[in-house]
């Protein structure tokens, strides 16, 4: 059993180092055009928007993504009565609107920064007292409302394309092509509805649990095993996605369509292994005072979670049941560890030895040894929000 764990580790490593080199030879030179391409479109629609003013309000970013999605169902009639032209340009007209919506969304963020900014200065020279508002949103509700674009956005995406994908299937066996190339055809459509419909829920799980402060940023550092950020990832594989589903549409240019198909598939491996990395957050709260269990430590354990996949906390053996009750009652606590006064200074055997891949912790609780600091296994979140490697000299300050 261990040998065949062991053969599926390997062929799994195999794919990563090859999936890397793919990377960093072929999609970052084509990230460089597309970046400059898709710059100055950007630079366009801007300024089009801005000689457009005003622009209605119902004209936002999610208007934009409904209305994108919901053209599946034409497109899909269209594909069924071989009106394959007209399909195809759908898909692209359907890839713009994709890029459309970003444009619109910063559009606005930047409008209704400037009507707030307005709004703050009238009521500042305004003599009247204003009535303090009788209800406000939750720090989960605001949350998940600033991360429902995004989230809508790319959910939109698959539930656009992938029927387009199963329909296809079936029209790969019409095809005049050999049982060979229909085979290519079914394991690449098969590959990506794979791909795109794990991508998707794990993106609906990731936001209907997502917690009420986002992940901290990580400076210095980078999270990603890869060369090419995650973003650039989801612009290529999008990119070959939609262009080769529109030239596969086409009897004719089907060949081409597999071969753009072909090129996504690894980007959208990448991307789902990308959202699965198990990653296990530790979190020493021997230091933590009985009393002191209040909202700051409730962020600070949030914003931990939110660096992995699972949050371990440690608290010393003899403190009282009150602050192992209110840890265990944290939704975003997954497992709690009870140390000795042996393990009250973390070091990096320690965190081997269980599993753990960081130790995160406050600048004031940070009881980790000189060698977890020096193995960069040691984060520390500021009052900024940011987390950074602890170093050997802010450790002994």
């Amino acid at each position: 059993m261990s040998d065949s764990l062991d053969t599926i580790a390997l062929i799994f490593e195999l794919i990563d180092i090859a999936l890397e080199f793919y990377l960093k030879t072929f999609i970052t030179p084509f990230l460089t055009f597309h970046e400059k391409f898709y710059s100055k479109l950007n630079k366009i629609l801007r300024e089009t928007l801005e000689k457009c003013e005003p622009i209605p309000r119902w004209f936002t970013a999610n208007f934009i993504t409904y209305a994108r999605t919901i053209l599946v169902i034409p497109n899909l009639y269209l594909m069924s009565k071989e009106f394959n032209l007209v399909a195809a340009l759908i898909v692209i007209l359907v890839d713009f609107g994709d890029f459309l919506d970003g444009v619109v969304a910063r559009y606005w963020v930047e409008k209704k920064a400037q009507e707030k900014e307005l709004d703050s200065l009238a009521i500042s020279q305004s003599s009247s007292a204003t009535e303090e508002e009788y209800m406000v949103e939750s720090m989960v509700t605001m949350q998940r409302n600033k991360t429902y674009g995004g989230f809508v956005d790319a959910v939109c995406d698959k539930a656009f394309v992938v029927p387009c994908w199963i329909y296809l299937l079936s029209q790969v066996s019409g095809s005049s092509s050999s049982s060979y190339v229909e085979a290519i055809f079914y394991v690449i459509l098969f590959c990506l509805i794979l791909a795109e419909v794990s991508s998707g829920t794990i993106r609906f799980r990731a936001y209907f649990t997502s917690l009420a402060v986002p992940a901290p940023k990580v400076d210095g550092m980078d999270f990603s095993s890869s060369a090419v950020k995650a973003d650039h990832v989801g612009k290529a594989k999008q990119t070959f996605e939609m262009l080769g589903t529109a030239l596969f549409t086409i009897p004719p240019l089907r060949y081409f369509g597999t071969f753009f198909l072909f090129l996504a598939v690894p980007l959208a491996y990448e991307s789902v292994r990308r959202k699965v990395t198990k990653r296990v957050i530790f979190v020493s709260l021997t230091e933590q005072k009985e009393s002191k269990y209040d909202h700051n430590l409730l962020k600070f354990l949030m914003q931990a979670k939110g660096l992995g996949s699972k949050l371990v906390v440690g608290i010393c053996s003899s403190s009282s049941g009150e602050l192992y009750e209110n840890v265990n009652a944290t939704s975003c606590v997954d497992y709690i560890m009870k140390l000795t006064e042996k393990q009250q200074q973390i070091d990096e055997a320690f965190l081997n030895e269980h599993g753990f891949s960081f130790y995160v912790c406050r600048s004031s609780d940070n009881v980790a040894s000189p060698s977890l600091v020096e193995a960069k296994k040691c984060l520390i979140i500021g009052k900024d929000d940011v987390a950074r490697c602890a170093s050997v000299n802010k450790k002994t300050e």
